[in-house]
């Protein structure tokens, strides 16, 4: 496998990474990156076992969507990165939810439901027909019947929301003792999910966020708040460190806590440089990084 180089991308940064505090924070979640894969096996690397397939395609995934992230944030496209963080805070949840598990049985309801979703988009006659033209015939399970209690299971992931989930996946042993393994998710619900959720539904709130900006010209024009790029580069950097511990100590037996409880130290020394509000950390307050 093949991972993405991000370096590549993170050239064409725009002119909202220019102040020091932001920069560190693009290399440091550029950081946390490099080394989750470098501990998972390298910039190629053979995957011999299921488990470790599923956890290399959600974080290929997720480093997709900090990339754009990450560039979005830094060329001012606010609204866009938004949507990116909120997507991110889903995918940290519903990841760190899997990774925390005693067993499997979660697993087998995030695979299941798979099928259920395939089923309810073949439903509609136009996919089916588009699906067929571009592909090919239907695979057999997409239009058998089924019984009432396979349907159930099929739907049993899709039961437990994302708030329950954030709230239940706190509560779940960490996976270290350090500071790494004991950051909160679920009080990002409201400020995160629930607020950059109308920004992607295209909420009358997404349009308040645009305001008559006067520019350095002493001209004006229509633009978020200058501080939000800084911010929601911050909390990105946040979200992937959280995963990418945790995904190399629950799928690739890496004790990464010490390496990344690090990255986390030096990342609470940052915000406390940013132009808002330093974030508080989520339970105890760690010592800073040197």
């Amino acid at each position: 496998m093949r991972r993405m180089l991000g370096s590549t991308v993170l050239n064409h940064l725009g002119p909202f990474t220019t102040k020091p505090p932001i920069q560190a924070l693009i290399l440091l979640t550029q950081r946390a990156w490099e080394e989750f894969h470098d501990l998972a096996g390298g910039q190629t690397r053979l995957i011999d076992n299921e488990r470790e397939l599923f956890a290399s395609r959600m974080m290929y995934i997720s480093e997709v969507m900090s990339l754009g992230l990450r560039m979005s944030a830094s060329w001012g496209l606010t609204h866009a990165a938004m949507s990116l963080l909120r997507d991110r805070f889903e995918q940290t949840v519903r990841f760190s939810w899997l990774a925390r598990q005693p067993d499997s049985n979660e697993h087998k309801k995030y695979m299941l439901y798979f099928y259920s979703k395939a089923r309810s988009l073949m439903r509609n006659p136009s996919a089916r027909r588009d699906y067929e033209q571009s592909v090919g015939s239907l695979p057999p399970w997409v239009t058998e019947e089924l019984t009432k209690e396979q349907s159930a299971e099929f739907r049993q992931w899709e039961s437990l929301d994302l708030r329950t989930m954030a709230t239940r996946r706190d509560s779940l042993p960490p996976l270290t003792e350090l500071q790494v393994g004991k950051e909160e998710l679920a009080r990002h619900y409201d400020t995160i999910y629930v607020q950059f959720s109308s920004v992607a539904h295209f909420d009358a709130y997404s349009l308040e966020l645009f305001r008559l900006q006067e520019t350095e010209a002493g001209q004006y024009e229509l633009a978020t708040d200058a501080h939000w790029p800084g911010l929601l580069i911050l909390q990105n950097c946040q979200f992937d460190i959280i995963q990418c511990f945790e995904a190399l100590n629950a799928y690739y037996d890496e004790d990464a806590g010490q390496m990344f409880n690090g990255l986390l130290l030096e990342w609470y020394r940052l915000s406390s440089q940013m132009d808002f509000p330093t974030i508080s950390p989520s339970t105890s307050t760690p010592t800073p990084a040197p």
